[in-house]
């Protein structure tokens, strides 16, 4: 199917990578149908696209937290994750929301309110996690910092 987005262009899309969020996402409630748009198919270690097929406007840059925080373990209900259907951990995939600005030292990430998706059902949901450590406004620069100085 082709897609129109403001920022890629008309991109023919595998209608196999639709992610439903029932739901929508946090401020874009009425957005239901995302694809996710990566440098490199199979890929999700660098910054990565969710682009609304409903708004061509609407590209959420996100990233795989678990790559970027390797010990990120959001606490969030059962019943929350039992919406995107049953899955084992290697079905899931963490994201988090990315605020890109001017300075990349200022660039963060919101680990508060993560996006998961069951690569499975390819359903997916925003929650917000119950633990106090994790912000809205996490900075990203440092922790790329800190991975590179691990290498």
């Amino acid at each position: 199917m082709k897609v129109i987005t403001k920022h890629f262009g008309e991109v023919e899309v595998d209608e196999g990578r639709i992610i439903k969020f029932e739901q929508g996402i946090l401020g874009f409630e009425l957005d239901k149908e995302f694809v996710l748009f990566t440098e490199e198919e199979n890929r999700s270690d660098g910054l990565c696209w969710l682009q609304s097929l409903t708004t061509p406007e609407l590209a959420l840059p996100v990233i795989d937290t678990i790559f970027w925080f390797p010990s990120y373990s959001p606490e969030v209900a059962d019943e929350q994750v039992a919406k995107i259907g049953e899955l084992e951990e290697k079905d899931l995939t963490v994201f988090s929301v990315v605020v890109i600005t001017d300075k990349i030292e200022e660039m963060t990430t919101n680990l508060k309110a993560p996006i998961l998706i069951n690569n499975m059902t390819k359903k997916g949901l925003q929650v917000i996690a119950a633990n106090d450590e994790y912000a809205i406004k996490h900075n990203l620069y440092e922790q790329m910092k800190f991975m590179k100085a691990g290498e």
